[in-house]
């Protein structure tokens, strides 16, 4: 008989975010999968916080899933392809398998060509919600992210800005990387900017203020802009 699959938020950081389903799951499944990159190593970030929320996983099974850092999306495929394949065989031997993934599983998340994969092959996935890190963001620092009759973009920071319509605010997820654009983008211009750096982890830091934002901000960087 399979195993059962489930895909895990882990929140943006703060271990005690987790939710009280995430560590249930994490406590009971019997394989831990989760993404590190050429710089990540065993010591993902994903994998820290959920070690820090529920200590049973240490000595549980690991599967590193390996996001290789580029933009050939032949070897990224080909990557994950093979983890899909260590994950089937931990399946289809009976266990049940949980991956770990920041924030929220269903936005920006680095399982869903993963989970692609092993769906075509016949195993469906369970999804447990985690707090995505522009909510937490908007907690630490204090600010709504819509109030009244406002709406809200979500985008990717690689993107640049797009010029916001009346009464949309935005957020900037992992801008760090490209925060010196950002901050010259004549869109920002007469708005109401914020930023947190590490929320919820070592290092967090909050900015009021687009000029506030240092340019060498990291890569855990979301910035929320909203219209005066």
């Amino acid at each position: 008989m399979s195993g059962r699959l489930y895909c895990v938020g882990v929140g943006p950081g703060d271990p005690e975010l987790m939710t009280v389903k995430a560590v249930r799951i994490l406590s009971e499944v019997d394989v831990i999968a989760y993404p590190h990159s050429d710089r990540g190593g065993a010591e993902a970030v994903a994998f820290r916080i959920a070690i820090a929320a529920c200590r049973e996983i240490e000595n549980k099974e690991r599967i590193p899933v390996h996001v290789p850092m580029t933009r050939d999306r032949a070897a990224v495929e080909e990557s994950l392809r093979e983890t899909a394949g260590r994950i089937r065989d931990a399946l289809e031997d009976g266990r049940s398998v949980a991956y770990i993934t920041l924030g929220d599983p269903m936005i920006y998340s680095t399982y869903f060509s993963l989970g692609r994969t092993l769906k075509e092959w016949g195993h469906e996935t369970e999804y447990v919600p985690g707090v995505p890190s522009f909510c937490a963001a908007s907690a630490r620092l204090g600010i709504p992210l819509v109030a009244g009759n406002e709406s809200l973009s979500i985008l990717p920071a690689q993107g640049g800005i797009p010029k916001a319509r009346e009464n949309e605010n935005l957020v900037l997820m992992k801008a760090g990387s490209k925060m010196k654009e950002l901050k010259a983008c004549d869109e920002l211009m007469d708005r109401e900017v914020a930023a947190v750096s590490n929320c919820g982890m070592e290092g967090e830091a909050a900015y009021y203020g687009v000029d506030a934002i240092p340019d060498d901000a990291g890569y855990f960087t979301t910035v929320i802009v909203r219209r005066r």
